[in-house]
């Protein structure tokens, strides 16, 4: 067992760095999902819609081209709020704004996961692409089974996108080295992986993840989903079925109304779960969602849950 995770390990570690080209040559063709994406020139006005792409693209040091900002249901990441403070705010944190509003700020470019791409929401790629408007979709919000080379793929594309390639490398370095000190440390202990159960929400069945980014954070950690079977990135599964699979941690996605306590404690209180290993022996990680999500979070996501798995590790 030990000889494996080591050998994982060494495994992540050693994929290569993307190939980002040090300048742009346009026109750029990106391909993004099924969607051509062609720039004449880098973007001069975006909006991002997500509160996670929000501080991508502040780490990326965009905030002089950003004509706007959506949805951030979470508090900013300190060492960006006073960037984050110049622009212009286009919805409180409960949803997307309208297509009016967006267009009111005469965007070139927008950014955010998929689910801000529907009528519903701002508008279909393809109606903004009639506008005018570059549309960029988070890529593990178009496929199941999204991982980290996922996000670095975002974050190169970013850089060739604004022409920003030595700031987009820094920082795929950047998080690959903080989540490697994470990985390494629990690949060194060679201990067996703990079986993970994710509460999101749910009174009637548990709201959980399969086929998203977050498996593969829990992974990383030294994790393995119990559910990471499921053929969707999200579902609804039946009490019994997660006593079944006798999870040893629970991890808590905290954001919204309804605290991190308060779902523990509707746990804790459901007899259904009485027997499961995670209540028995009171195991329960704490994780933000945002940090879930496809952005500069991920290694603390990482750190947490890990720190959760084997707290004898991370004192």
């Amino acid at each position: 067992m030990k000889l494996k995770s080591l050998l994982v390990a060494a495994v992540f570690a050693a994929l290569p760095a993307l190939a980002i080209a040090q300048s742009t040559t346009y026109p750029l063709t990106i391909q993004n999902g099924d969607t051509t994406l062609v720039f004449e020139k880098a973007p001069e006005r975006a909006v991002t819609l997500n509160g996670h792409v929000t501080e991508l693209a502040l780490a990326l040091g965009l905030a002089p081209k950003m004509v706007g900002t959506a949805y951030l249901n979470h508090p900013i990441l300190p060492e960006l709020k006073a960037d984050y403070d110049q622009i212009p705010i286009l919805s409180d944190g409960t949803g997307s704004p309208a297509l009016e509003v967006v267009l009111g700020t005469s965007p070139d470019f927008a950014f955010g996961r998929l689910s801000a791409f529907r009528d519903t929401a701002v508008a279909p790629v393809e109606k903004l692409k009639e506008l005018g408007i570059n549309a960029y979709v988070v890529k593990g919000t178009l496929i199941k089974g999204a991982t980290m080379a996922d996000v670095y793929e975002d974050i190169g594309n970013l850089g060739l996108i604004f022409d920003i390639q030595p700031a987009a490398s820094a920082l795929i370095d950047r998080l690959k080295s903080e989540i490697a000190e994470v990985t390494d440390k629990v690949a060194a202990a060679g201990k067996p992986k703990v079986k993970v159960l994710v509460y999101d929400s749910g009174e009637d069945a548990i709201y959980t993840t399969g086929k998203a980014l977050q498996t593969h954070l829990i992974e990383l950690a030294g994790g393995e989903n119990v559910f990471a079977d499921i053929d969707e990135t999200w579902s609804n599964v039946s009490w019994e079925e997660a006593v079944a699979r006798a999870p040893e941690v629970i991890v808590i996605n905290d954001y919204g109304q309804t605290s991190a306590d308060a779902k523990i404690a509707l746990l804790k209180g459901n007899p259904a779960l009485a027997s499961m290993p995670a209540i028995q022996n009171d195991r329960f990680v704490v994780l933000p969602l945002p940090s879930a999500f496809e952005g500069v979070r991920n290694p603390a996501a990482v750190r947490t849950l890990a720190a959760g798995f084997y707290p004898e590790l991370f004192q």
